[in-house]
């Protein structure tokens, strides 16, 4: 029996040197082409991988197996951001991408992710084919790496720059030229690759960057634009205005922004107020998507604005099919990720980043007073709290939380039990979402209130009843 390879919702991710090893990435690679092969795929398949440790080398073992089994590789030339790679596959049709990448995972990690046809992430049925694929693998085929270039079955390419331009070519262009004064915390990671090429293509006059430096390690920290990590940027006010301060997690793909006075915008309000801003202001039309752990803010805005808004499973390949299915102006997740419609089947931090410059530029209104005014508008100012329950006793944990009833101070409307996720409705708008990690024995936890003690006594109720169970 081969080693246990699971993709979660981003992929496969490991513990350096322990699951992410190179055994375990030429075994994808090679149940990768065995997939390629048997579905008789012709097309090339793009790579890239961003700056964790041994994410340069896993891109380059995994290309040499895809060579040996006769599978051409456009390996990027350089570190980029995931949604460089959704943007490449796309652009050439391709059948297959990959990104080498744990994303906003502790410095300690890495993984894998896999794209398909149109630069979507992988659906479970072909990560649950290359899991069982893995299996049945029973000779790893690879070939020299030097070799393979010489022999051009690999190709050494670099696509960010026409990445960028497809970013832009989504903006006005009243946004070239931009005075807004704006600082981006890289966090360490690849997104200045992306966006250092896009405020020069958008010739923005007060960019400046902090946490530019390559580091592994990523200060020690982790590498996830949270509210923790962005309210540490508020010191930078203390010696300049700016009207932005803006983070993206390691590999490129989440959104975190501080307003002019150091509040953080969290990700429920960054995407509600693009698609109210996306509507009320350029006019557009579609319905909006969001995963089971975003705000109802959202649904308000949209329903306000004559669209329907669609609640799917959390992950955001489930997003981007929604939006497909159903032509959706918007969507996104209340963990940083957005797209819209027309652009990538993925969530990527520099649009984001662009479509929230272009908003702020085409208001004409500080980040604070238009969070403001899209609350007003929904006439909605719920309180979000998202926390974590570790636990000892998995099994007995979560056989209670699907099978006995919690006591709250209200009555339960609706249980919801998907996959992994377990979702209270209560009155007023107002839920519970307890998440089952797939990978350790920790409960995700998203709480939506009328006010924020509410919302406290609810997270309270969900430890004391965890710890009495685990006890």
């Amino acid at each position: 029996m081969k080693n246990k390879i699971e993709f979660g919702t981003g992929g496969f991710r490991g513990v350096i040197g322990e699951d992410f090893n190179k055994e375990n990435i030429e075994l994808v690679a090679q149940a990768i082409s065995d997939i390629i092969k048997e579905e008789k795929s012709k097309t090339p398949v793009v790579i890239g991988y961003d700056y964790r440790f041994l994410s340069d080398k896993a891109s380059e073992w995994m290309a040499s197996v895809f060579a040996k089994n006769g599978i051409k590789v456009l390996l990027s030339s350089e570190a980029t951001p995931t949604p460089a790679v959704m943007f490449k596959t796309k652009q050439m049709n391709n059948d297959f991408g990959v990104m080498i990448t744990a994303s906003h995972n502790p410095y300690y990690f890495n993984g894998i992710k896999v794209f398909q046809k149109e630069g979507m992430d992988a659906d479970v049925a072909l990560t649950s084919r290359i899991e069982q694929d893995i299996q049945k693998v029973r000779k790893v085929k690879n070939m020299d790496f030097d070799e393979a270039i010489k022999e051009k079955k690999i190709e050494h390419i670099s696509f960010l720059k026409e990445y960028v331009l497809s970013i832009k070519s989504f903006i006005l262009p009243e946004v070239d030229g931009s005075e807004a004064r704006i600082l981006f915390d890289n966090l360490h990671g690849v997104g200045i690759k992306s966006l250092s090429i896009l405020a020069k293509e958008l010739h923005l006059k007060n960019f400046e960057v902090v946490g530019k430096r390559h580091d592994a390690f990523f200060g020690f920290a982790l590498p996830n634009p949270t509210k923790a990590n962005m309210e540490i940027d508020r010191k930078f006010l203390a010696k300049k205005k700016y009207d932005c301060i803006f983070g993206i997690d390691s590999d490129g793909d989440r959104l975190g922004i501080l307003d002019e006075a150091g509040n953080y915008v969290d990700s429920n309000e960054i995407l509600s107020c693009l698609y109210y801003y996306l509507v009320k202001y350029r006019h557009m039309q579609g319905d909006s998507v969001k995963n089971l752990a975003t705000s109802n803010l959202l649904d308000k805005v949209t329903e306000k604005l004559g669209f329907k808004c669609h609640e799917v499973d959390v992950g955001f390949k489930n997003i981007s099919s929604k939006i497909k299915e159903v032509d959706a102006l918007l969507g996104g997740e209340s963990s940083g990720g957005l797209t819209m419609r027309g652009y990538l089947y993925g969530k990527d931090s520099s649009f984001a980043f662009a479509l929230f410059l272009e908003m702020i530029t085409m208001m004409k209104k500080p980040i604070s007073q238009i969070v403001k005014e899209v609350r007003d508008f929904a006439n909605f100012h719920h309180y979000v709290i998202e926390s974590s329950i570790a636990y000892k006793d998995d099994k007995k944990v979560l056989n209670a939380l699907h099978n006995e009833a919690i006591t709250f101070d209200e009555p339960v409307l609706e249980k919801k039990v998907i996959n992994r996720n377990i979702k209270y409705i209560f009155a007023n708008d107002s839920w519970v979402l307890l998440r089952c990690s797939g990978t350790e024995p920790v409960l995700r936890i998203f709480v939506e209130m009328e006010n924020k003690e509410k919302a406290e006594r609810y997270l309270q109720i969900l430890n004391e009843y965890v710890k009495k169970i685990d006890n």
